[in-house]
């Protein structure tokens, strides 16, 4: 296959250019993984682009690519992304309460045993079982989990564009590459499929 016909390398781009290395991970000294993911009250997310502005500097051929990435897809990357970032700490944080206070539930019902005499253990019981029913009710009423995957899926899906628009391939292989790449991203915006 050849360049032309959408099925190989593009001209511009230098074939076998290694990528930078990753970063080195860190070991130890950081909390632990599990809290480093833990739910948060409020939740300020900054989205990374797509492609780090150090690997860019890799491939320069794709100066001007990138540029119309940033200028077309790149704020509404950064919206869909730091969206499914604060619904998901939300969805994750609903889930982190429940559990506790189901924690918390089953510590009242075993005061119960404790004091059979005592009317306050069940008292106690009664009410945290009402405000996690209710609580869980709202979590399903708010669409936690379904706000999160609908963002994560468009934030996805933009990020995948970046790489459709920077092989150059498919719809992205002629002269309207960018009108072919705004009209997907509008596409995306609008819960469709590009076409």
């Amino acid at each position: 296959m050849s360049s032309s016909d959408g099925g190989g390398p593009r001209p511009d781009v230098t074939v076998g250019s290694a990528p930078p290395a990753p970063p080195e991970l860190p070991r130890g000294g950081g909390p632990p993984a599990l809290l480093t993911r833990f739910p948060k009250l409020r939740v300020r997310p900054s989205p990374t682009p797509v492609v780090p502005v150090e690997a860019r500097a890799a491939y320069p051929a794709l100066a001007a690519d990138f540029a119309v990435l940033d200028e077309v897809v790149g704020e509404r990357f950064a919206a869909a992304d730091r969206t499914a970032l604060i619904e998901q700490n939300r969805h994750r944080l609903f889930q982190v309460v429940i559990l506790l206070g189901a924690a918390v539930l089953s510590g009242a019902a075993a005061l119960q045993g404790v004091f059979p005499d005592q009317r306050w253990p069940g008292i106690l019981a009664a009410v945290l079982a009402l405000l996690l029913a209710t609580l869980g009710q709202t979590a399903g009423e708010l669409g936690t989990l379904a706000a999160f995957q609908t963002a994560r899926t468009k934030a996805e899906r933009l990020r995948a564009l970046h790489f459709e628009y920077l092989s150059g391939t498919g719809r992205y292989r002629g002269p309207d590459r960018e009108r072919e790449l705004k009209r997907a991203v509008n596409a995306i915006d609008a819960g469709k499929e590009p076409r």
